[in-house]
């Protein structure tokens, strides 16, 4: 039976079916000590500008996809069992054996969900900050300045633009209260993996039994409104690209974490200022200034 895949599309079964075999293959061969057979299979499509674009699927699907290293420095057999491939993003990296014991399906769930609100929280960072360079009236644009802006009596103005800023400025408490009670009910709707009726544009009116039997990582349907993974094997390439920038972004808060302790500025501050002196601003600069004082 399949699933629904990333936002929407059954592609779970189908993809690990196109692997399945290949995995058996790839097990037995490590037993045997003879090498697996290889197949190259790949996926054509339309890209964003109308050019043809492949994706090929034993590149980061089956046991012969791209390890975290090359292959002179691991032998395939080094790599854990439960890593064979089927998962999107799978380069075989487990050192602490985390995934063993049925635990991968797990990790797998905290790290898409973490890889998400990365995403989102490295956006947070860089947005309102470069709008606040250009013009906009934002409190507080700095990532870790919002906080102290908004207890000081600042206000949340979103939608700010420096080309027409939309008066809707929110204290502090109404912000609280209105992301609570939108992230209890969605995070209560993904465990229970139920949901309530609505319309979803591109998908229709739909009642909560849209729902039933959702994947609680990539539920799709409703939640697919502009149908990206109808095609499953479209989906299996989004899970990938997902997870790859997911991971990127989740690097990225780490670094705009430690920027702001070493140069007390936030990543739009930093990147314009580097763009507009690259050799005279950089991290051998920086480290190199006996003046400066790590602060926040």
């Amino acid at each position: 039976m399949a699933r629904s895949g990333f936002l929407g599309g059954a592609v779970t079964q189908r993809t690990a079916s196109k692997h399945s075999a290949r995995t058996a293959v790839c097990v037995e061969a490590r037993k045997t000590g003879k090498k697996a057979p290889t197949k190259t299979t790949s996926s054509k499509k339309t890209g964003w500008l109308g050019k043809e674009d492949t994706f090929n699927f034993a590149k980061y699907y089956g046991p012969d996809r791209q390890l975290f290293l090359p292959g002179g420095l691991l032998d395939p057999s080094d790599v854990p069992e439960y890593l064979n491939g089927e998962l999107p993003g799978d380069y075989g990296y487990d050192p602490l054996g985390l995934g063993k014991d049925g635990g991968v399906d797990k990790y797998q769930a905290y790290e898409v969900i973490h890889a998400r609100w990365a995403m989102l929280g490295a956006a947070g960072c860089i947005i309102p900050e470069g709008l606040a360079a250009n013009g906009a009236d934002i409190k507080g644009a700095t990532w870790f300045e919002t906080g102290a802006a908004m207890l000081n009596g600042g206000t949340l103005n979103y939608f700010a633009v420096p080309f027409g800023i939309v008066d809707n400025k929110l204290p502090l408490i109404a912000v609280i209260a209105v992301e609570v009670a939108l992230m209890g009910a969605v995070e209560n709707f993904r465990r229970t993996g139920e949901g309530p009726a609505g319309y979803s544009p591109g998908f229709g009116k739909f009642d909560s039994s849209a729902f039933d039997g959702a994947d609680p990582l990539y539920p799709g349907g409703p939640l697919d409104p502009f149908n990206l993974a109808s095609d499953p094997d479209v989906a299996a390439e989004l899970k990938v690209k997902e997870i790859k920038n997911g991971r990127l972004a989740m690097v990225a808060m780490l670094g705009f974490a430690v920027q702001a302790l070493v140069t007390g500025e936030g990543p739009y501050a930093n990147w314009s200022q580097h763009v507009a002196d690259p050799f005279g601003y950089n991290l051998l600069t920086i480290l190199g200034d006996g003046d400066r004082v790590p602060t926040l």
